[in-house]
């Protein structure tokens, strides 16, 4: 079933789903910030990147890893180890399960790496993107391929630690009855200030009020010049000490449709904008 709007949605989730809760539609809200969520992982594995995906991992600053930021999407360069079957009989599949598999064990996993994840439970609940163990530079993740009354099949999976694209998702918009959305420009700022810091491109405001980039090598060297430009030639290269360290940063919102219009940007999609190397809008339509 559809409806009109996101909005109208909201309603719906707050008078038949989560009347119970002392504050329902807040608790709508974050439903439909979950769905924007998920409507970003399965666009992510749409396009060829699943195995790249990294879920709620802390994403040091660039050249300062005491402060990192837990951002809901990363995209890893992967390496594919090997694949399993398992039958259902196996389940859990659970991390340790799948790290005592020899060729991991040849690896030397430690206990103090392991995590308690569980790709695949009991009950057939499924954790995207599942952490078995950090090793440092890189992590090990599993994915299942498929799933079958008889069993399945699940990807092994080494990541390298830093990534080169990040997704964050935002649900900002002006609710129902409210001329403006109070917590709309707090989110747009923490999006920003995450967006300005993980990679090794620096935006730099000029005076003409042009973006400028600025990105160092490892000699001491800067490269300079228009941001997008500069971008665009890195993404572009085959350098590979200058694509090791740039994040590109992509930011996905839902637009309620009364955010902005073409006439009037408001301040949080300027803030937005100007910070996410790429902007994609979830609407009304796209959503409820």
């Amino acid at each position: 079933m559809s409806y009109q709007s996101v909005d109208q949605l909201q309603k719906v989730l707050t008078a038949k789903v989560f009347h119970y809760a002392k504050d329902s539609k807040k608790a709508a809200g974050r439903a439909l910030g979950t769905l924007v969520e998920i409507i970003t992982f399965y666009a992510l594995k749409s396009w060829g990147f699943e195995r790249n995906v990294a879920i709620e991992r802390p994403l040091p600053e660039f050249g300062n890893d005491e402060i990192t930021h837990n951002v809901e999407y990363s995209l890893h360069p992967s390496n594919l180890l090997m694949k399993m079957k398992f039958s259902r009989d196996e389940l859990p599949i659970t991390a340790k399960k799948i790290a005592n598999n020899q060729k991991l064990a040849d690896l030397g996993i430690t206990a103090e790496s392991m995590k308690s994840n569980a790709l695949l439970s009991n009950d057939l609940i499924l954790r995207n993107s599942c952490t078995v163990c950090d090793c440092g530079e890189t992590f090990i993740n599993a994915y299942l391929d498929q799933l079958r009354k008889s069993g399945g099949q699940y990807s092994i999976v080494s990541l390298r630690r830093r990534p080169f694209a990040i997704f964050e998702c935002k649900r900002v918009g002006v609710e129902e009855g409210m001329r403006k959305g109070p917590q709309t420009i707090e989110k747009a700022k923490q999006g920003a200030y995450v967006a300005r810091t993980v990679s090794a491109l620096q935006k730099i405001r000029l005076t003409n009020g042009s973006m400028g980039g600025l990105i160092q090598k490892r000699d001491g060297s800067f490269r300079h010049g228009d941001y997008y430009n500069l971008m665009a030639e890195i993404i572009a290269s085959d350098d590979s000490e200058l694509l090791s360290r740039f994040i590109l940063t992509v930011g996905v919102v839902s637009n309620h449709g009364n955010w902005f219009t073409s006439e009037n940007h408001n301040k949080e999609l300027k803030v937005l904008a100007q910070s996410y190397d790429w902007l994609l809008f979830l609407t009304d339509t796209g959503i409820a």
